[in-house]
């Protein structure tokens, strides 16, 4: 009972009156709990040593449960749209509280960043880092946190997502391995993986993103990708800092948040859209077009595919947001 009414009492939101910044970490549980223990059996794969920690037991447990209006979701990066706590002033993140474990740069032997956030290739935005490092490499743990998700999903490959106690999310990406599952209590420098190739390119590489409320940033905000280090122990995040650069926001924002890995701009979505909308049924007046669901898509990728709002196309459909879909199964987009 007192842990619950601590961590109810860290939901103060604090602004600071000159430079008008909201402190997040006020309102996060930016600390990790001090009684967590680690269970002392340790696996070998491959010279990478695997330290197994404590699962979740209660709510409280889980970073800045409240911040993400409970929002904890463990087989998508992210499926769902969270108010943004900005009101017009930017957030002030404290990143490694004295309490907690140091940062940890999560890749050993990495040699060179391949690509880096914003756009890239082929007319596809890139929200998150390449790091290039020999594969099989042991992938470490950011900051102290609890694992959301760890799977194989989509063009990530085999991926880990990490919640940490300041709400932030890190992201790591083309695994060859995974060592920890969702729910686990981890350190920063925790192994939670080896790395692996991409899938489009076959380079040796960690992708590797951070995020904030199911919205990616920068890492290069934070980390020093040169010195393999972090800059400073405070992340000033602007609203805009979380904007995808496109012609039309809100026509990409779903595609933005599904696919994560490469988002396409409006135009090249344009010509993906002509060769895959295909009409299956005719209505009353001719004008009701279908969609046959394939493997890796969602609601939020086929309203973006096909130019029309997720809130209409649910409504189409007769869904809710969380329900899911099938392959096969028949959506109407008109």
């Amino acid at each position: 009972m007192k842990r619950i009414l601590a961590t109810g009492a860290l939901w103060v939101p604090l602004v600071f009156a000159q430079a008008q910044v909201v402190d997040i970490s006020m309102q996060s549980q930016n600390k990790a709990w001090q009684d967590t223990t680690v269970v002392s059996v340790v696996h070998d794969y491959d010279d990478i040593i695997l330290t197994e920690r404590e699962m979740i037991q209660e709510t409280y447990q889980i970073p800045a449960y409240s911040l993400y209006d409970q929002y904890w979701d463990t087989e998508n990066i992210c499926s769902r749209h969270l108010a943004l706590p900005f009101a017009g002033n930017p957030l002030r993140i404290i990143l490694v509280q004295s309490n907690n474990n140091p940062f940890f740069f999560p890749c050993i032997g990495a040699t060179s960043v391949n690509m880096t956030y914003g756009a890239g290739r082929n007319n596809e935005f890139h929200p998150g880092v390449d790091i290039v490092v020999k594969g099989g490499s042991p992938v470490k743990c950011c900051f102290d946190g609890v694992v959301r998700m760890a799977k194989i999903y989509g063009d990530y490959g085999r991926v880990v997502v990490v919640r940490h106690y300041n709400g932030l999310e890190t992201v790591y990406a083309n695994l060859s391995k995974i060592m920890v599952k969702p729910g686990q209590i981890l350190q920063s420098g925790d192994i939670i993986g080896a790395s692996g190739k991409s899938s489009k390119t076959g380079a040796e590489q960690l992708h590797f993103e951070s995020r904030f409320m199911n919205e990616c940033f920068n890492p290069s905000l934070f980390i020093d990708f040169d010195f393999m280090e972090m800059k400073e122990n405070t992340l000033i995040l602007n609203e805009s800092d979380l904007e995808i650069p496109a012609t039309d926001k809100n026509e990409i924002q779903g595609e933005k948040k599904d696919r994560g890995v490469a988002v396409k701009t409006t135009e090249s979505m344009n010509q993906q859209t002509a060769k895959e909308v295909q009409p299956k049924e005719t209505q009353e007046e001719g004008k009701a077009e279908y969609y046959t669901v394939k493997a890796g898509d969602t609601m939020y990728r086929i309203s973006v595919q096909h130019h029309v709002s997720l809130t209409k196309l649910l409504q189409m459909n007769n869904m809710q947001e969380t329900d899911k879909i099938d392959i096969g199964q028949k959506i109407r987009v008109k």
